[in-house]
């Protein structure tokens, strides 16, 4: 199945504010690190020692969680708040990345398959090398008798540039403090199909309302 995930991490606020901004609520339990964004832990907060909070959730809910309600619970963010999204379906080939200042996008970038990259607004200066040297590469690769989807991990490998979040390589345990599952409260519902669907709600990862 692959790796089928999204992340999100903001600062200028603490975990519960941020919990609270998003409708979201922490249970008492601690849920092994390594089975976030899965459907063991569908959906989970913490803070990461780089003073991020963060919360993982499995497929796209986290664009969910963030963006679903009018005007978006995102916008509730303080001016100075930064937060940086992303979302991995291998299952479907779909990446993305996008990074938001006050509750206002700055940047955005989303790979869907094959040579798909679209990328729009005041992107980091390391975009364009990482997009390069994916080009290249995958280029490269269809000599062979097969191909590598190179572009797949310019999204995220950008937003690590901000963040500093290898989700590819192996995360230690004490990246995390206060790790606890969370659920949606205040009739927050992150499997409700928005009108007209959002592009993360039409890759089939799971069934919306």
């Amino acid at each position: 199945m692959g790796t089928n995930m999204s992340w999100a991490f903001v600062d200028g606020v603490s975990l519960q504010e941020l919990y609270e901004v998003l409708d979201l609520e922490p249970s008492d339990q601690t849920p092994d690190y390594t089975d976030l964004g899965t459907s063991h832990v569908p959906l989970a907060g913490a803070m990461l020692k780089p003073g991020w909070c963060a919360i993982f959730a499995k497929y796209a809910l986290v664009m969910d969680a963030l963006l679903s309600a009018t005007p978006p619970r995102l916008a509730r963010l303080p001016a100075q708040s930064r937060c940086i999204a992303c979302v991995v379906l291998e299952h479907a080939m779909v990446s993305y990345a996008g990074f938001w200042r006050g509750g206002e996008i700055v940047w955005e970038i989303r790979h869907d398959g094959g040579d798909h990259l679209e990328a729009t607004g005041a992107l980091p200066a390391e975009f364009s090398s990482l997009r390069d040297e994916a080009v290249a590469r995958q280029q490269s690769s269809r000599s062979g008798s097969w191909g590598v989807d190179y572009l797949f991990n310019v999204p995220t490998d950008t937003a690590a540039t901000v963040a500093g979040y290898p989700h590819r390589w192996v995360v230690q345990a004490d990246l995390y403090s206060d790790l606890r599952t969370i659920t949606p409260v205040n009739g927050h519902e992150l499997d409700r199909l928005s009108t007209p669907p959002q592009w993360w709600q039409l890759t089939k990862s799971m069934r919306y309302r």
